[in-house]
């Protein structure tokens, strides 16, 4: 069964399609945000506000890619270039996606998004299987990177609830002036700073520290986020120059972060 053009990956059903690797991240000029994993959390920090959402399974944290609805995300250039430092493990695969079976959580299923226009019927583009039906080679590669992020999404699930079992998450609505998407949440500060030891020893063993860390560095990336979306906005009717030496320069900056050694030991 389909849900939003994606369908598993089968050799009933892909044995005579093939697909066509992406060019362009024109597929996430329009996301206000991006599901990330622990793994990824301290590069995501450099460059993207994080914030936390809520759905059926709990909470999970995620890179805000706009905070002004009206306008396109900054990180995805006129051509379709991506223009930020990092690029978050979640869209690099597309139209491929991978999630965890019903009921085992060591199972994963590979799926496709055959809404995407990236899956044809031309022998030119990479086939799904081979000719004895086998998961062909790139798709393999493809299938064990996304396997590698699923290990690492079960383990951002079991620290987000960890914190949740603490009661530390509470909205955001805004930060430092900007309003932020709607269902954000955030880290309560002043009841993180007063858990007892046992508590924050707990956070720090598990890794929950790093990521809430994470998250309260990254959201003095909201401010420059809000204005190079304005500023796209300003420059959408001629050239993005100025769009683009300002993420160039953002680009810099987050370089130069990356060897200061509060930041380091802010990500833990």
């Amino acid at each position: 069964m389909a849900e939003n053009g994606l369908f598993p990956v089968s050799h009933k059903r892909h044995s005579n399609r093939y697909w066509r690797s992406f060019t362009s991240y024109q597929f996430a000029e329009e996301m206000s945000a991006c599901p990330i994993v622990v793994s990824e959390v301290s590069k995501i920090a450099t460059s993207f506000p994080i914030v936390f959402q809520q759905n059926e399974e709990g909470f999970l944290p995620a890179a805000l890619l706009s905070v002004v609805s009206e306008c396109m995300s900054p990180f995805v250039g006129q051509n379709g270039r991506w223009l930020a430092p990092y690029v978050p493990s979640e869209l690099r695969c597309f139209p491929f996606q991978s999630d965890a079976l019903s009921g085992n959580g060591h199972r994963w299923r590979l799926t496709v998004d055959e809404s995407s226009g990236l899956v044809t019927r031309d022998p030119q583009d990479n086939p799904f299987f081979t000719m004895d039906g086998q998961l062909a080679q790139k798709l393999c590669q493809v299938q064990l990177f996304l396997q590698s992020r699923q290990i690492s999404a079960t383990e951002t699930n079991r620290l987000c609830s960890l914190i949740a079992e603490l009661d530390l998450f509470v909205p955001l609505n805004e930060y430092d002036g900007i309003t932020l998407p709607q269902r954000c949440w955030g880290i309560d500060a002043r009841r993180l700073d007063r858990l007892p030891d046992a508590y924050t020893l707990m956070l720090l063993a598990s890794r929950a520290l790093k990521l809430i860390h994470a998250h309260q560095v990254s959201l003095s990336h909201c401010a420059w986020l809000f204005r190079a979306q304005i500023d796209r906005s300003v420059s959408a009717s001629g050239p993005n120059d100025a769009l683009g030496g300002f993420i160039t320069a953002m680009a810099e900056d987050v370089l130069q972060g990356q060897k200061r050694s509060e930041v380091i030991h802010a990500m833990g």
